[in-house]
C-alpha cells in the first residue's frame, strides 16, 4: 500500500510537472469567468435573454464534460502512458519494488485527481461567477451535485482513454488517435439511436438528465450500472494489454 501511495504521489507530480496541465486549468479557469461576464453584459443589454445562478453552472459544466474534459483526458493518458514509453522513463519505474498492477492504477487515480481538481475549480468559478451575474443562488446543493453525478462518467472516461493508450507507444499519436476515436463513437451514436442508448460517452453530462426529466430511481440505476460496466471492462482490457506488452 506504502508503495502504491507512492507512485500515486509520484504520477501526479509528473503529472503537474508538465506545463500544460496548469495551463488547461487556469485556461478554463480564465474561459468560465468571461463566459459569465459575457452572459450578464449580453442580459444588460437583451432584456428576453434570461439566466439564473443555476442554470449558468449547469451550462458551464455540459460544456466541459462534452469538450474539454475528453480532451484533457486524452492529453493526460497519452503523457502517463506511450508518452513515458518514447521517454524511456516508464522502464525505470519497472526496475522499482513495484507490480506492473499498482503501476497502472496509480496512473489512473493521477489522472482522475487531474479531472477533479478540473471539476473543482469549475465548480468553485461558476458559483462567483454566478455571483457576478447579482442574482441569488438558491440552492449551492443542487449544483454541487450535479457536478459529483458527472465525475462517475469522467472517471469511466479516464479508464478508457488509459485503454486506447495502451495501443500506441507515442503520446502525440496516442493523443490524436484517442480523440479521432472518440469523435467517431459521437457521431456514429448520432446515426444510431441503440448506440446512443448503450453508449458511455453519451452520459458524460450526465446530470443534465436528472434536470430535464427528473428522478427515475430504476432508470438511473441502470445508467450506473451501465457505467460500472464499462468501467470494470476497461479497466482489466487495459491492465492486461500493459502488463503484457515490452517496455
Amino acid at each position: 500500500m506504502d508503495s502504491l501511495k507512492a507512485n500515486v504521489l509520484n504520477e501526479v507530480r509528473k503529472l503537474f510537472l508538465k506545463k500544460k496541465a496548469l495551463v488547461y486549468l487556469l485556461l478554463m479557469a480564465i474561459l468560465s469567468f468571461v463566459t459569465a461576464l459575457f452572459i450578464s453584459n449580453i442580459q444588460a443589454k437583451l432584456i428576453f435573454i434570461a439566466i439564473n445562478s443555476i442554470s449558468y453552472p449547469m451550462m458551464l459544466l455540459a460544456i466541459f464534460t462534452n469538450s474539454f474534459l475528453p480532451l484533457f483526458v486524452f492529453m493526460a493518458a497519452s503523457d502517463l502512458f506511450p508518452g513515458e514509453i518514447a521517454d524511456r522513463t516508464l522502464k525505470l519505474i519497472l526496475t522499482m519494488p513495484i507490480s506492473r498492477f499498482k503501476i497502472y492504477i496509480s496512473k489512473l487515480v493521477a489522472i482522475s485527481i487531474y479531472v477533479l481538481l478540473n471539476f473543482l475549480m469549475i465548480f468553485l468559478v461558476s458559483i462567483f461567477s454566478a455571483f457576478c451575474l447579482n442574482i441569488t443562488i438558491p440552492s449551492i446543493m443542487s449544483v454541487a451535485l450535479g457536478y459529483l453525478i458527472d465525475v462517475i462518467p469522467a472517471l469511466v472516461l479516464v479508464i478508457f482513454a488509459s485503454f486506447i493508450a495502451q495501443f500506441f507507444r507515442s503520446g502525440s499519436t496516442a493523443l490524436i488517435s484517442s480523440i479521432v476515436i472518440f469523435i467517431g463513437i459521437r457521431a456514429l451514436s448520432l446515426f444510431n439511436t441503440l448506440l446512443n442508448n448503450n453508449v458511455f460517452t453519451t452520459y458524460l453530462n450526465w446530470s443534465s438528465l436528472w434536470l430535464t426529466s427528473g428522478t427515475n430511481s430504476l432508470r438511473e440505476l441502470n445508467l450506473l450500472l451501465l457505467l460500472l460496466s464499462y468501467g470494470i471492462i476497461f479497466i482489466t482490457a487495459g491492465y492486461y494489454l500493459f502488463d503484457r506488452r515490452e517496455i
